[in-house]
């Protein structure tokens, strides 16, 4: 198993959990940025608010808790507003509590070196959580 390719499925796997995780029951969900209703599978990405260089912080999602660092995003805030990172870190705070920004900002800027079995582990929870989620919607 190549560490390349673990990671692109782990991206893969975050990326449809989160978004589907979101979506309504026809299939739309809000940008967490601009608020337009898009398609979850095709108008959609999985937006980051730490870049996703920031391997501490590129696959943080648990909304129970308040730590999220990605979200889904209409295409244009992601790519082409260059994911409205100001606007993201607001709504962060807005709807997880002040402060919520800046501890992922600062958990963002440490470092972390997760092992290929490590990368495997997270994908595999990430897909059970991903075939709950199905089973339930």
């Amino acid at each position: 198993m190549k560490r390349s390719t673990e990671i692109k499925k782990l991206d893969a796997a975050l990326s449809k959990l989160v978004r589907l995780g979101f979506a309504d029951d026809n299939g739309y969900v809000q940008c967490f940025t601009c608020g337009k209703m898009k398609d979850w599978k095709y108008e959609t990405d999985c937006g980051h608010f730490q870049s996703r260089s920031k391997y501490s912080t590129r696959w943080l999602f648990d909304p129970d808790n308040g730590m999220v660092n990605v979200m889904p995003q209409c295409k244009g805030c992601n790519m082409s507003n260059g994911g409205q990172q100001y606007v993201f870190g607001k709504r962060l705070d807005a709807v997880y509590g002040e402060g919520t920004a800046q501890k992922i900002v600062d958990l963002s800027n440490t470092i972390v070196k997760f092992s290929t079995a490590e990368l495997v582990e997270m994908r595999k929870s990430i897909e059970e959580d991903l075939r709950r989620n199905m089973a339930e919607g």
